[in-house]
């Protein structure tokens, strides 16, 4: 799956894209309901995360051109 620029609605305190709240792909916003793991590799944040039909996604931040991807979609 090549890797697609989305739309991310996020929580941010101390820092940017500290907790993603929700996510537009091709139009439609889905909601996030939990994030089920979280993780930090060279100037990019990972999450994968849970919509409410109980569907994962892996979402990313890249500081570097300070943008989110798709990374993964779990069916």
């Amino acid at each position: 799956m090549e890797r697609l620029i989305i739309q991310v609605e996020c929580y941010s305190n101390y820092k940017y894209a500290q907790k993603p709240i929700a996510f537009t792909l091709q139009g439609k916003k889905y909601e996030i309901k939990r994030i089920l793991k979280q993780w930090r590799e060279t100037a990019k944040d990972f999450f994968v995360v849970e919509t409410p039909e109980q569907r994962q996604y892996t979402i990313s931040y890249a500081e570097e051109g300070d943008s989110w991807h798709l990374e993964k979609i779990k069916e």
